[in-house]
């Protein structure tokens, strides 16, 4: 099994999902959704399968009682994943895209490969659409990270971060994030 891609994101409210699948689309990336489930606890208690069509509205409704959203599909034949969950106040939205076929991917550094897909995911994340909602994104390779309003702590119980981004919010805070080197406002990149 090859391993995953992620982007795990922290923000004030959900990401609007119409939105973020008319982006991809303007990126020329054809992004299918195959399958939703939602579950009532990471024990994968009460599964219940959706229809893959359902509107976006019930997804979110559901999300709001506090059931996770698991949502199964395909980016250009690559296979993925998007976890939606709700925890207080504080929206995670966890995408995985398998690397099996993008084994490129498959790295924890940035390189003139890997370098353009981050920042183009960062581009997403600093939008006027998004910024203001973003608290903070972890990408990487295996990505393991729970949010804490503690940020360094954060930060140091994190694992396999390549890139940090901050919205406008936490952006504008000092952090002294060990092991990372700030390359643009809101950005940190682990160095190598």
């Amino acid at each position: 099994m090859a391993a995953n891609f992620n982007v795990i994101t922290f923000t004030k409210s959900i990401i609007n999902l119409s939105w973020l699948l008319k982006v991809l689309q303007e990126r020329g990336y054809d992004a299918n959704i195959n399958q939703i489930e939602s579950i009532g606890n990471w024990e994968f208690n009460d599964l219940i399968n959706h229809p893959h069509d359902v509107e976006i509205a019930e997804v979110l409704a559901l999300l709001e009682k506090g059931r996770i959203i698991l949502i199964f599909g395909e980016v250009q034949s690559n296979k993925f994943v998007m976890m939606l969950s709700k925890t207080g106040t504080i929206y995670e939205t966890g995408v995985s895209l398998d690397t099996k076929y993008i084994d490129y991917l498959d790295s924890d550094t940035l390189n003139d490969v890997t370098r353009p897909i981050y920042d183009e995911i960062s581009n997403v994340l600093l939008s006027s659409e998004m910024v203001n909602n973003l608290l903070v994104s972890a990408l990487g390779v295996e990505v393991v990270v729970d949010y804490d309003e503690d940020f360094h702590k954060m930060h140091l119980d994190s694992h396999n971060v390549v890139r940090w981004v901050f919205g406008t919010e936490e952006g504008l805070g000092e952090h002294n994030l060990m092991g990372y080197t700030r390359v643009a406002a809101g950005i940190w990149d682990r160095e190598n």
